[in-house]
């Protein structure tokens, strides 16, 4: 199995003054929280990356389960059998909770379980 490295996210230094490096499932998570906190246009030279949260709008469970997954599958290459189960928090506190269920080169992946605000 190929092994997926990349830096740490957010960026952090070690305590030999380098960049920290994630590799595996934990830098498969980090790319996956990356793309959900990041609004489209965010990035410069990658105008369409990132997730609109515009989406939020709907307050459909559905369609906002649809759109994560699709944010997900298109930036993070190593994801395989995605689901998204989410809703609304019960708290009515502005909250969309939700929970991926995914594999990183065919290997089970612990579940992500994410609360992104409204």
């Amino acid at each position: 199995m190929a092994v997926v490295r990349g830096f740490a996210y957010p960026l952090q230094l070690g305590t030999d003054g380098q960049l920290q490096l994630a590799e595996d499932i934990s830098v498969v998570e980090q790319n996956i929280i990356s793309v959900l906190e990041t609004r489209p246009f965010e990035r410069v030279m990658r105008a369409d990356y990132g997730f609109d949260p515009g989406i939020f709008d709907t307050m459909e469970p559905t369609a906002i389960n649809a759109r994560i997954w699709l944010a997900v599958t298109t930036y993070c290459p190593a994801v395989s059998d995605l689901t998204v189960d989410g809703g609304i928090s019960k708290a009515d506190n502005g909250v969309y909770n939700a929970r991926l269920n995914y594999q990183v080169n065919g290997t089970q992946a612990p579940p992500l379980n994410l609360s992104l605000n409204i």
